[in-house]
């Protein structure tokens, strides 16, 4: 039974329900008509369009635009909207030109809930959906007047178990429907532990699979990140439909798919490129900075290496406070490669990550041919035995002879 114009129903399916990313634009006009033709619903649904990724899915493209959104839940209220005053109590920040989520023909909240629960009886999804948040964040205790100040800890604790179990119910409604709204509040009370709910790992793992298999993208990342490394090709793909949705941290994933120790076939262009994508949409940013300056510190597949580029990168990552370049920056500023050598910074950097092979070379050397610190041989030694078969160990090692007195250098470090 549809409780709304057939223009707002539409929008709702194409939007909410099935998620169909290519009629975006037509679903959104739909609502704009109806909203000129004062289709007070409609000016709610239209607001969710206009409030980012917590309201739709990113991948239909919309603008995020929080003073239209406002405006447009505040035309929702005021028009009389049931499901406005209703929803616009989660949309965050918002509060109600007129002061109060309650506008005519409606008196109460409790009226307004109960209209709200008699829409999702007649069985649509979105507002069944929008009934399961409010037992589940408990909103439903505001909405129905319920005082709790004269209730016991246990009794308040026994009401909130038996409105999570009402969410659940209405969660595995939705599920059958295909309408995977609210799988993450689901997977959150059957993880928790909250409210004397059994936890359920096993099902939460379930729920997870059929969010990543029905256009959920941050179950597609999540999903992917776990099959990388026995199912690479099955995790590009989650990673590639996760883009389409505008997860943009799907892209850096993907980069590290293709680069250096990826789990496909080296591809540095295609790497370089997803980590300049996801930089151009400000995610990931010391990831991606990180591995940018990696590609261009080796180089290959058809990009020359280039150490200003790769100091560069190095040090945005370090500005976000990941150090995982070290290694390479601090070779960089051992050898002057794309910076000025500093051997101050050198063993600051290098002695980050004594365990990585660079770190570990570059500390031998700065110990064995005193760089700015006395030498010491058999500090040096230890970094260098840690790889003894590295060819840089083995030229290193040359320069040098053990004698009666210890080390004994026998050429000129270069």
């Amino acid at each position: 039974m549809k409780v709304f114009d057939n223009r707002v129903e539409k929008a709702i399916d194409i939007l909410w329900c099935e998620r169909q990313l290519e009629r975006g634009n037509e679903a959104k006009k739909l609502l704009e008509d109806a909203v000129r033709e004062g289709q007070a619903d409609a000016c709610y649904f239209l607001a969710l369009c206009y409030g980012g990724a917590n309201c739709v899915d990113s991948g239909f493209g919309f603008q995020d635009n929080i003073e239209k959104a406002y405006h447009y839940l505040d035309m929702s209220i005021e028009k009389g909207s049931a499901v406005g005053m209703f929803g616009a109590r989660r949309f965050g920040g918002y509060k109600p030109k007129g002061g109060s989520f309650v506008n005519v023909p409606y008196e109460s909240s409790k009226e307004i809930w109960t209209v709200v629960c008699s829409m999702a009886d007649a069985g649509q999804l979105f507002i069944k959906y929008l009934v399961a948040n409010a037992y589940y964040y408990g909103d439903v205790a505001q909405l129905t007047e319920i005082d709790f100040d004269s209730e016991t800890n246990e009794q308040i604790d026994k009401q909130f178990k038996l409105w999570a179990e009402q969410a659940i119910s209405i969660y595995e409604e939705l599920i059958e429907q295909n309408m995977i709204m609210g799988i993450s509040n689901y997977i959150d009370i059957i993880t928790s532990g909250d409210y004397g709910i059994p936890k359920n790992e096993k099902r939460a793992r379930e729920l997870e699979l059929i969010g990543a298999e029905n256009g959920d993208p941050y179950y597609m990342v999540k999903i992917g990140q776990e099959l990388e490394e026995t199912q690479a090709e099955k995790s590009k793909e989650y990673y590639e439909r996760a883009l389409k949705h505008r997860q943009s941290i799907a892209g850096f994933y993907l980069g590290k798919l293709y680069t250096l120790g990826g789990r496909l076939p080296r591809n540095l262009i295609k790497a370089r490129d997803y980590f300049e994508n996801c930089l151009a949409c400000g995610t990931e940013i010391a990831g991606c900075h990180n591995r940018l300056g990696e590609i261009y510190f080796y180089g290959g597949d058809g990009i020359k290496t280039d150490y200003q580029r790769a100091v560069f990168h190095f040090l945005n990552a370090c500005d976000k406070g990941n150090y995982w370049c070290s290694d390479m920056l601090g070779t960089c500023y051992l050898k002057g490669l794309g910076v000025s050598m500093d051997y101050t910074k050198a063993l600051e950097e290098l002695s980050r990550s004594p365990e990585e092979t660079l770190s570990a070379i570059g500390l031998g050397e700065i110990y064995a041919y005193g760089l700015g610190v006395p030498v010491d041989m058999k500090k040096a030694m230890g970094y260098w035995n840690a790889f003894p078969k590295h060819p840089a160990v083995i030229k290193n090692k040359k320069n040098f002879k053990r004698t009666l007195f210890g080390w004994k250098r026998n050429s000129t470090y270069h």
